[in-house]
C-alpha cells in the first residue's frame, strides 16, 4: 500500500500554492505541520492588522492531526492533558495544544541547583523561564525526530497528593512527585536494515503547579506557574534539566 503522506501533501499544497519561486503562499503558525512545511520550523509569522484589506487573504499553513484532550473545566484535567500530549504518538504531539494548557504569563522556576548547572539557560533575572521559553521547549521535546516516546511512571494522583485551593476558587496549587522516561532519538539509520539509536532520559522530582481560571461560572483552567524540585536521592534528571537540554 502506498503511503498517504504524498497524497496529503498534494492536497495541502493545493490550498497553499507553491509557485515557481518555491515560496508557500500561507502564513507559518504555531501549529503548522513542519513535516509538510519545513520552512516553518521555528518560524511563527505575525498576523497583519485585521483592518488591512489584504490581511485575511493569506491563510495559515495547515497543521497536523489534533489529539483529543479533556476540556479544561477542572484543573486536574489540564495536568492529565499534559501527559496525554507527551505520551501520544509522534504525529499527534502538538506544541500548539501543549501551550494551550498554559497562561500567556506562565513562569517556570527550576530547582536552584539546576540554575547553577545551566547558567546559560536560566539567566539571573525576575523571570528565569517564561512562556516564550516554554513554547520553544515544547517545539523541541515534542518533535517526532527528537523524541521517540515518553512514559510517565508517576504523576498527580488525587487520592495521594496535595492540592491547595484558594478561597475565591480561581486558583489551586497541586504538589506531587513525578517520574517519567523520555526516549531520545540519537541518530536515524540510513539503511532499512539498521535500527536507529536511542537514549533514555529519566526524570524524577517534586512538582508544585499553580493553576488558574478567569471565572468560576465558566471555568477554563490553565497553568500559571510551575516550581520544580530535584530528587536529591536519585541520579535522575529533573524537569529543570530536561527543559535545559531541550532549550535550543
Amino acid at each position: 500500500m502506498l503511503s498517504s503522506l504524498p497524497f496529503l501533501l498534494a492536497v495541502l499544497l493545493a490550498g497553499c500554492t507553491i509557485g515557481d519561486s518555491e515560496q508557500v503562499d500561507c502564513r507559518c503558525a504555531d501549529d503548522t505541520d513542519v513535516r509538510l512545511f519545513p520552512h516553518c520550523d521555528g518560524v511563527v509569522q505575525e498576523r497583519p492588522d485585521p483592518k488591512t484589506p489584504l490581511s485575511t487573504q493569506i491563510p495559515d499553513c495547515p497543521s497536523g492531526p489534533s489529539l483529543f484532550l479533556r476540556e479544561r473545566t477542572r484543573p486536574e484535567a489540564v495536568l492529565a492533558n499534559l501527559i496525554s500530549i507527551f505520551q501520544a504518538q509522534p504525529q499527534l504531539r502538538s506544541p500548539q495544544q501543549y501551550m494551550e494548557q498554559f497562561t500567556d504569563d506562565f513562569v517556570f522556576s527550576p530547582d536552584p541547583e539546576d540554575v547553577q548547572l545551566y547558567p546559560e539557560v536560566y539567566a539571573v533575572g525576575d523571570t528565569l523561564w517564561g512562556a516564550a521559553e516554554e513554547r520553544n521547549f515544547a517545539r523541541l521535546i515534542l518533535a517526532p525526530e527528537r523524541i521517540h516516546s515518553a512514559r510517565f511512571v508517576r504523576w498527580f494522583k488525587s487520592s495521594l497528593d496535595e492540592r491547595i485551593p484558594v478561597d475565591d476558587e480561581l486558583s489551586e496549587t497541586f504538589i506531587f512527585p513525578y517520574e517519567a522516561e523520555f526516549v531520545e532519538i540519537i541518530s536515524a539509520a540510513e539503511s532499512d536494515s539498521v535500527e536507529a539509536n536511542f537514549n533514555t532520559i529519566s526524570i524524577k522530582g517534586l512538582a508544585e503547579i499553580d493553576l488558574v481560571t478567569p471565572t468560576v461560572e465558566n471555568p477554563v483552567w490553565s497553568i500559571a506557574a510551575w516550581r520544580d524540585r530535584r530528587d536529591q536521592a536519585s541520579a535522575k534528571f529533573s524537569w529543570g534539566e530536561l527543559r535545559a537540554l531541550f532549550s535550543q
